[in-house]
């Protein structure tokens, strides 16, 4: 069943010695079904994807992360493992490859916590180190 939820996350990024942070808390949708949990919210000036809609499919080992709008990707998460996908952007279109450092899940049906550490190369140049923590609670009543 779905329903609305508090989301926060709080990002970092690496790079060249130089560390970036923001932090954004936002209302979105949580829902269950079966052994997966499935998150979505609407992305933001801050984050750098206004006009995009973000969904996390999460299960206990993998998180897959599929965004849909001015910027669209596709991101699977597993632990010691690579993903090689596409990042579309209106100025065209990127190689992206991910390698999960890190991967905890602590969710249920009232929400939790995600906690992510990865390197992301964009086009085969230099990894720039990543982290995302999202916090999720559910909020009202079930839609």
């Amino acid at each position: 069943m779905e329903t609305n939820a508090l989301i926060t996350l709080t990002g970092r990024q690496s790079i060249d010695g130089e560390d970036d942070k923001y932090e954004l808390t936002t209302l979105g949708k949580y829902t269950q079904k079966g052994d997966k949990y499935y998150i979505s919210y609407e992305g933001s000036e801050l984050t750098g994807y206004e006009n995009t809609t973000t969904t996390l499919k999460v299960k206990e080992d993998c998180v897959s992360m599929i965004r849909f709008g001015s910027s669209s990707t596709q991101m699977i998460f597993e632990k010691e493992k690579k993903y090689i996908g596409h990042y579309e952007t209106p100025f065209g279109s990127l190689s992206v490859g991910v390698t999960t450092n890190k991967l905890e899940v602590n969710i249920d049906e009232n929400g939790g916590e995600i906690d992510l550490d990865y390197m992301v190369e964009l086009n085969n140049n230099l990894p720039v180190h990543n982290g995302l923590h999202l916090t999720i609670r559910k909020v009202g009543n079930p839609l």
